[in-house]
């Protein structure tokens, strides 16, 4: 039986673009898709800090990222993603409350990508992850943290004979194990594999350049169990490139699998999106929103 992977909302979508397109992100350019595949990064064209929030019953968190681009040296961009799985109290053997004890994660991420040729992009994420366990008073308990490195690496390719074609390909989370409590005991990070496809098909159908359609299609797989293998779908909606309309349905479970929508506004500097998935097997009334806010300079 394959071990127990540790840094599980790495296996999270993070942006409302990613949510709302069931994170069949692997293969378009854009700012939030660095989590999928960091080689969409290549083609940003502008300075951007961006905020995502996302909120379900069991934890929030808040990801943070700055995004500059060279003409000459390529993309760089910094995160920072804080995941809050709340407090609880520390009780004494009469059950009167002694403390506090908060449960957290934050991974620190910085990503490079750059174009190689002419319709190929290259990219590279290395991610710091920390899992911390802190009391406020008496616990009874010590607080403790456990961290561990990783990285992402992928590729982005628009085929020359097909212009409206575009390929993506990454490895993430491949790194050390967590260790929290011994070595023997240290949980592999839960490393996939991800090839993505999309093709935009309105200019079949209208030769009006202000209507935008691209479907999009992800499978992702486990190099270590392949029942964890799955495919994730989502049609994305632009008109003039200012309003967004997203579909998708990811193949996962729990917390990452079901249908989801969503919409996106680009107004002069500032990008807009809310996102809402409908679980597959929901564990109660969590089923995750995602807000995204970001601003161009």
């Amino acid at each position: 039986m394959p071990a127990t992977e540790c840094c599980l909302p790495l296996l999270f979508t993070v942006g409302a673009r990613a949510l709302g397109l069931g994170d069949a992100v692997t293969a378009r350019t854009s700012p939030g898709s660095l989590f999928a595949n960091p080689a969409t990064l290549a083609d940003v064209t502008d300075d951007e800090f961006l905020v995502h929030n996302t909120r379900t019953s069991l934890e929030q968190s808040n990801t943070f990222t700055l995004l500059i681009r060279s003409e000459v040296a390529g993309t760089f961009a910094l995160s920072y993603r804080l995941v809050d799985h709340g407090e609880q109290d520390a009780r004494d053997p009469n059950g009167n409350p002694t403390g506090r004890i908060g449960v957290f994660e934050q991974i620190l991420t910085a990503s490079y990508a750059t174009r190689v040729t002419t319709g190929i992009n290259a990219g590279i994420n290395y991610k710091l992850y920390q899992f911390r366990q802190d009391c406020r008073g008496f616990c009874g308990i010590e607080g403790f943290s456990a961290t561990t490195h990783g990285i992402d690496a992928g590729v982005q390719v628009r085929p020359s004979a097909i212009e409206s074609l575009e390929l993506g390909a990454s490895i993430v989370h491949l790194g050390f194990p967590l260790q929290v409590i011994n070595a023997d005991q240290a949980s592999p990070m839960p490393t996939r594999i991800r090839v993505g496809g999309a093709y935009e098909v309105a200019h079949h159908f209208t030769a009006d350049t202000a209507v935008v359609a691209w479907l999009v299609l992800d499978v992702i797989a486990s190099p270590r169990d392949a029942s964890q293998s799955l495919a994730n779908v989502g049609a994305e909606l632009s008109l003039d490139r200012t309003l967004f309309l997203w579909m998708g349905y990811a193949g996962g479970s729990g917390l990452t699998g079901g249908a989801s929508v969503g919409v996106g506004l680009v107004y002069d500097r500032f990008d807009v999106g809310v996102s809402k998935s409908f679980l597959s097997s929901p564990i109660d009334d969590s089923e995750p929103i995602q807000f995204t806010f970001g601003i161009r300079f």
